[in-house]
């Protein structure tokens, strides 16, 4: 069974290399634009990857990522949780899930995903998240919505 641990420094530019990967497989439907570009450059640089998080590695291979905003105001941010294309429906992404909403378990977890992204909406929903609300991301002018998902804390 792939290995589930928290994330280390030396890490760092694997878990980059696989959010670039990832998020460009999300959105990049039509190719790689000079934004989109420069987006995953600056976002997924490691020296800007922080926080809680953890990793799904397979011998030398990471699999899954997940990382936690626990400055949120309301309660804990799960920023990003990204699954190897190749490696989605083996419950990697359901375990990540389950180890952030143990990382604080009296804090309401939520998180935001482009409404077009149905797979990860469909995930979320099937693991008993409540649509809370929604929020917009942009980039290069251009306004995307998403949708603010949540779950109750798991201790009172």
């Amino acid at each position: 069974m792939p290995e589930l641990r928290p994330a280390e420094p030396a890490d760092l530019p694997r878990i980059a290399a696989l959010a670039r990967w990832v998020w460009l497989d999300s959105y990049a439907a039509q190719g790689v634009s000079n934004s989109f570009a420069g987006y995953v450059e600056q976002a997924f640089s490691p020296d800007r990857l922080n926080g809680p998080m953890w990793v799904i590695e397979e011998g030398e291979f990471l699999l899954a990522w997940a990382q936690l905003d626990p400055q949120a105001e309301q309660g804990v941010e799960l920023m990003r949780l990204y699954v190897a294309p190749r490696c989605r429906g083996r419950g990697l992404g359901a375990r990540l899930l389950r180890r952030a909403r143990e990382h604080d378990p009296r804090r309401p977890l939520w998180l935001s995903a482009w409404e077009g992204n149905e797979g990860a909406l469909r995930f979320y929903r099937r693991k008993g998240a409540s649509l809370l609300g929604e929020t917009w991301f942009e980039l290069d002018g251009q306004r995307h919505r998403n949708e603010v998902l949540g779950w109750e804390a798991l201790q009172p």
